[in-house]
């Protein structure tokens, strides 16, 4: 068969328009014949049919397609596989991509919603959930692989990299797959990933949706390290104030072990759903009590009418105790500072006895705060917050627990020296909620005494 191009007829479509062009497939916007049905048809390449892996890996998308049914999930009408060409029918999606929604976004310096965020995540999430159930792990999430229907409904597509969970995989061990900006740690370093791989990349589409960019930038090699090993800068450092919850959420949903992301598609919906909810609940408090008027009161006149008058004369009388005569003052304030002098002492002694404490090998210098301090969490702008993480990195990630922000009230739990820096377990009383209890190490750069 000869290359096919626009106005060309193929089976019983015609190809209206060149809708996208992959490395595996070009898609286009056809027409059926005898109906005038408008349907994507997505054609292999030609020089790929004679490739058994790439042909084989065409084939078993339509296979995921035709087996998965899902509101978000693009529906298969048929696959063909005819004397030189096989390509796949499916619903046309005309509201372009979800990479083309926030770039266009991005351009206008317009930012999304919390609100637009949840629904979009909560669509995309329940429909990865659904494949994820069905023994299906996607590995290429990206926003370029979602499409909008024409009343902005996102439809997930593009299942050209799946394996099924109880299937031999198509990619050989050791080799990535997935686009680098939205590729899991666990990807970049060649492993094939599972489900909270899809999360990881659900993160990352995440982050870019709140923040109008991905968290890593660079070439294919630079990205995929900072995706092993570097820490994701937060949203506000870009300029997105976000809650500390919702923030939490995203930061968790990026965790570089796997085992402290959600645990599924669908817990990451949820999170993102209930952080944004109080977050709205606080605002509509705050601005409530900001909006509600004082009162009023008059201090002009006494109580004239009979009534007043008599509840006045009802009131309870207190009369003030006498003041302690010379004699007993000269011995009572120094009776009363004694024990305080004594507390001052003690205190100072055992403050000094903990910050005296050895410092361990390898340690810069002694600890700033002693265990049972209370602290206050700094981040020397309040715009930014400092990640909570279930350990101190010694040589791997611990994972992202939560985020603090600046001003959070906090007690000292423990502290030991990571990476030759003081760090300290903290507890987080205003950060307590069903998804953690507030408790976590973070850097002492980022606490002060209370």
């Amino acid at each position: 068969m000869a290359v096919a191009g626009v106005g060309q007829t193929i089976g019983k479509y015609q190809l209206e328009e060149l809708a996208g062009r992959g490395s595996m497939a070009e898609v286009y916007r056809a027409r059926r014949l005898d109906n005038d049905e408008i349907v994507a048809l997505k054609l292999i390449h030609p020089h790929l049919l004679s490739n058994p892996s790439q042909f084989e890996r065409f084939r078993r998308e339509a296979e995921v397609l035709k087996k998965i049914r899902h509101r978000h999930i693009a529906r298969l009408y048929d696959f063909v596989v005819e004397k030189g060409a096989a390509y796949m029918v499916m619903e046309y999606l005309g509201g372009g991509t979800l990479e083309k929604q926030l770039a266009d976004l991005t351009a206008r310096r317009q930012l999304v919603s919390l609100e637009q965020a949840s629904e979009w995540m909560g669509a995309i999430c329940s429909a990865v959930e659904t494949a994820h159930r069905s023994g299906v792990v996607h590995r290429d999430l990206k926003p370029a692989n979602i499409l909008l229907r024409d009343d902005g409904d996102p439809v997930l597509t593009d299942f050209g990299l799946v394996y099924w969970i109880d299937q031999p995989r198509l990619s050989g061990t050791g080799s990535v797959t997935g686009t680098p900006a939205y590729i899991s740690p666990e990807q970049a370093r060649g492993q094939a990933g599972d489900r909270r791989s899809d999360v990881y990349s659900l993160g990352v589409i995440l982050y870019e949706m709140l923040a109008g960019q991905p968290p890593f930038s660079g070439n294919t090699l630079g990205v995929a390290v900072k995706h092993i090993s570097e820490l994701p800068p937060s949203p506000r450092v870009l300029g997105r104030y976000l809650p500390p919850g919702v923030e939490a959420v995203v930061m968790r949903a990026l965790a570089k072990d796997p085992i402290e992301r959600y645990q599924s598609a669908q817990l990451l919906a949820d999170a993102l759903a209930l952080a944004i909810s109080k977050a709205s609940a606080m605002s509509a408090a705050t601005q409530r009590a900001a909006a509600r008027p004082a009162p009023i009161v008059s201090l002009a006149a006494a109580p004239s009418s009979t009534a007043a008058a008599a509840e006045a004369e009802t009131e309870v009388s207190y009369s003030a105790p006498a003041a302690p005569s010379g004699s007993v003052r000269q011995w009572l304030a120094p009776a009363l500072a004694l024990p305080a002098i004594g507390l001052l002492v003690a205190g100072a002694w055992w403050l000094a006895m903990q910050f005296s404490t050895t410092t361990p090998e390898g340690a810069s210098s002694a600890p700033r705060f002693a265990v049972g301090a209370s602290v206050r969490v700094v981040t020397h702008n309040p715009q930014l917050s400092a990640s909570v993480l279930r350990g101190c990195p010694t040589g791997f990630w611990m994972g992202v627990l939560g985020v603090a922000s600046d001003g959070d009230e906090a007690r000292i739990l423990d502290r030991r020296v990571c990476s030759d820096k003081w760090w300290y377990r903290i507890s987080i009383p205003a950060a307590v909620d069903s998804e953690w209890d507030g408790v976590g190490w973070v850097d002492g750069v980022y606490l002060e005494i209370r």
